[in-house]
């Protein structure tokens, strides 16, 4: 069994270079030992070395605590130890596979090489034992984030924003590492419901605690983050990778394509839940991102999720998902809430990439390439250098990749037939690199190289990606080998003197030329008769003949559009009055197994259904639709002739005009009186003038 040295760092009071050397050499010798073994014998000495568990837990401690440096070669051999664990078969328990160190083996390298640690968690989980462990410790750490608006009085002191920080960076790691775990992603259904409880509980006391004391803003944007980051892996494993992406590992603005099959019914999802969490965002008014923004705006501030549903749209659908488009717009107003991203994270600093040398590009790759043949020859020591160098040229000199598909077998085609003695071609001269290593350690000398350089640019002539309305025609030199001279003048065209370009009818047969082929082309089209029948009754006039196939090749039936609302009326008016809510605005409804149903009878959507209810129920004529629907089923019972009399003298008397007061039936009676007694003044006066006769004349 390997006994290994409990580890140290290197900056330890106390340990002098050379005895942290000798340290060094044991380790690497013995992690070297290790996965050179088999794999029976790998899994005895992991699950049975204590020494070597206590080794990796000190090694991926170290590496989180940002006070100490860990050798890099060190922290190589821990995560391909990892790897070796998940390519082989586990039985049992084992020491490395732990709680504790899964979630330290997720925060070290998570961020590092998320792709792999995706892989090696998705083949360890498939060990009943280390997905229980997952289990466990991912539902320890969303109980404890559901509790943290809870513990965190305002204001909250530093070390509290601090062990909050470390909380939700954990969680954010695992579930980040077991996004192709399908056991957790289905256990975790409502960790969105969590997360932005939990972001809305703590926005009051991060903002009171960074107003009192401003050295807080660091950590409270941490902690924003952490969970935004975490709201983001669970938005790729229910919403983004049921269509076939997940957010890129190098830019996670961005959507990279997975080769699953894709699931378009989560569309549906994706829709109701992003409206919900929009309606339940209280986004009245504009927000800044990461200070007092809703969780749903920083997620779309930090993640662009606006553009991801648009190339899904695209990409997926040809931009034809209405359903997809109406989101983009959605989380686009969202976006455009924010006043802009607060500045608690201006205070962290980034991590500044390496100074540039004015070193030879070639001799830099030279060394660089011999160092990583150098590592890869340290584990397998019987293969030549040249076949290490020519499987770093299959992938891209990924260092870690060629050690794995050394340890699995599962080299590309293009190396997997080549001889694993083969040596490496043989290296310029050490005199010519040491003379050219030393000419630029001169400052002047390097000053002159890059002037020399900016001078006389080693990149490909403009001419390649030029591009303008001259290319490849007649006289583009740059792209034909030979050009007519003769149409090529200098100064201006002698066009000769002006009684000659008088005579010159050339232009004149040219254009007629053309007038006379447009003429012929008028008429070479089909013949439009859109307006032929604009004075007609509306029948054509081979129909009034009696030509009834002539008839049905020109009236042409125009399709009609049927409201499904008016269609489907009798199923909507019965099925609003037993259950007005099947047709609410709320993701319950919309959820529910009759309004599913109910969807599926009419072919309407739930737009449609909340749209035709509302209108429903602002219809004058709604009663008179019910009385249609629900008072009259055809079966009344046959009305007694008894009955039927009474009703009507009941009508009758209700027809009877009401008694006038005293004074209107004077008033009444006053005004027709010509008309009432034994006598009728007019008829009489009328009666007197015919007996009379004519007046004289």
């Amino acid at each position: 069994m390997l006994e290994f040295i409990p580890y140290i760092a290197s900056t330890t009071k106390g340990i002098d270079e050379s005895t942290w050397k000798i340290a060094l050499d044991a380790w690497i010798r013995n992690l070297t030992e290790l996965l050179n073994m088999q794999d029976a014998d790998f899994l005895h000495e992991t699950a049975s070395n204590e020494s070597l568990s206590l080794f990796v837990e000190q090694i991926l401690n170290a590496h989180m605590d940002t006070t100490a440096t860990v050798n890099s070669k060190l922290i190589r051999y821990v995560f391909l130890i990892y790897c070796r664990l998940a390519a082989v078969n586990i039985a049992g328990t084992n020491p490395l596979l732990a709680a504790d160190k899964l979630c330290s083996f997720a925060v070290v390298y998570g961020e590092s090489n998320a792709s792999e640690v995706r892989r090696i968690m998705a083949q360890l989980a498939h060990e009943e034992s280390v997905e229980k462990e997952l289990l466990s410790v991912i539902g320890m750490l969303v109980d404890a984030a559901q509790s943290m608006p809870n513990l965190l009085a305002a204001p909250a002191s530093i070390e509290a924003l601090d062990r909050a920080y470390v909380l939700v960076r954990v969680l954010d790691a695992l579930f980040s590492a077991t996004l192709f775990v399908d056991t957790i992603r289905s256990s975790f259904d409502t960790l969105d419901a969590v997360l932005i409880e939990c972001y809305k509980g703590i926005i009051p006391t991060l903002k009171t605690t960074v107003d009192s004391d401003s050295n807080a803003a660091p950590y409270a944007f941490l902690v924003k983050k952490s969970l935004v980051s975490t709201f983001n892996s669970y938005a790729d494993g229910h919403f983004f990778r049921p269509l076939g992406y997940v957010s890129s590992v190098k830019d996670h603005q961005s959507l990279e394509k997975l080769s699953e099959p894709t699931d378009t019914s989560a569309i549906d999802l994706i829709s109701n839940k992003l409206l919900e969490y929009i309606e339940n965002s209280g986004l009245e008014s504009s927000k800044n991102a990461f200070v007092d923004g809703p969780l749903i705006l920083d997620w779309e501030v930090e993640y662009h999720v606006a553009e991801k549903l648009d190339k899904i749209n695209k990409d997926a659908f040809g931009g034809d998902e209405e359903r997809l488009e109406f989101l983009q717009l959605s989380m686009e107003q969202v976006r455009d809430s924010n006043m802009g991203t607060g500045p608690w994270g201006d205070n962290l600093q980034p991590q500044q990439p390496p100074a540039k040398t004015h070193q030879n590009p070639a001799i830099y790759q030279n060394v660089e390439r011999t160092s990583k043949i150098s590592q890869i020859h340290d584990l397998f020591p019987d293969f030549g250098d040249g076949f290490i160098e020519a499987c770093l040229d299959a992938n891209n000199d990924d260092v870690e990749v060629v050690i794995m598909q050394l340890l699995e077998d599962s080299l590309p085609a293009s190396v997997s037939g080549l001889d694993r003695k083969m040596e490496r071609k043989p290296l310029p001269d050490a005199a010519t690199t040491v003379s050219q290593l030393t000419h630029l350690e001169s400052e002047s000398d390097a000053v002159y190289l890059e002037a020399e350089a900016r001078e006389n640019p080693k990149e490909e002539s403009v001419l390649k990606s030029r591009r303008n309305v001259y290319d490849n025609d007649e006289f583009d030199i740059f792209n034909r080998r030979t050009v007519d001279t003769s149409k090529v003048y200098a100064g201006k065209k002698n066009k000769g003197d002006a009684d000659a370009l008088l005579d010159d009818k050339s232009f004149i047969q040219s254009e007629k030329k053309n007038v006379l082929q447009r003429v012929v082309d008028m008429y070479d089209d089909d013949y439009d008769d859109t307006y032929d029948d604009i004075n007609d009754a509306g029948v054509p006039s081979t129909m009034e003949n009696g030509d009834g196939d002539a008839a049905v090749d020109v009236v042409r039936k125009k399709q009609e559009v049927v409201d499904p609302g008016i269609e489907n009326e009798s199923l909507l008016v019965h099925s609003f009055v037993d259950n007005a809510e099947l047709f609410a605005r709320n993701s319950t409804a919309r959820k529910s197994t009759k309004r599913a149903e109910l969807r599926k009878r009419t072919g309407m959507t739930d737009e449609q259904l909340e749209g035709w209810a509302i209108m429903f129920k602002r219809n004058p004529r709604k009663d008179r639709i019910l009385d249609r629907y629900m008072l009259f089923d055809g079966n009344q019972a046959q009305v007694s002739e008894d009955v039927s009399q009474a009703q009507k003298q009941s009508l009758k008397k209700e027809n009877k005009r009401p008694p006038r007061s005293e004074s209107k039936e004077r008033a009444y009676k006053d005004k027709n009186k010509a008309r009432f007694g034994n006598h009728n003044r007019k008829a009489q006066r009328d009666k007197k003038v015919a007996k009379a006769g004519p007046p004289p004349s």
